[in-house]
């Protein structure tokens, strides 16, 4: 622990035994953590106001879908349905790998699914 840290521990011990601290709004509560910590500064206010109007990103929308069309193709069910799924789903991730976020779509691929990853393949023998 550094200094500058026991110094603060230090402050927050003398005024939690004074009474500095008790009264305040939302005592008792968890913290509320906002989710933009890794948006620039600039960006947050914007990013709020659509949130706050309901806007969800296209990408977001690709990946819930994403998550059904595999549910739905884990589920079994009719084979032209399937079929159709099976199509959407390679038009979604190819549109999802194309914004980037591929680990996201693989991710909900092998949790979801697990028969369709295959196990690793054994190593060849040396001769």
């Amino acid at each position: 622990m550094s200094i500058f840290d026991q110094l603060a521990e230090e402050k927050i011990r003398a005024a939690l035994a004074q009474g500095q601290l008790s009264g305040l709004p939302g005592e008792g509560r968890p913290l509320e953590f906002d989710d933009d910590a890794l948006v620039p500064a600039e960006l947050r206010m914007s990013n709020r106001i659509l949130r706050n109007a309901g806007y969800v990103p296209p990408a977001i929308l690709e990946l819930r879908e994403l998550r059904a069309l595999c549910e739905a193709l884990a589920a079994g069910g009719d084979e032209g349905a399937s079929a159709h799924a099976a199509r959407r789903l390679t038009s979604l991730l190819l549109r999802v790998e194309a914004a980037g976020l591929s680990h996201v779509a693989s991710a909900i691929l092998a949790r979801l699914n697990p028969r369709t990853q295959a196990p690793p393949a054994a190593p060849e023998p040396l001769p």
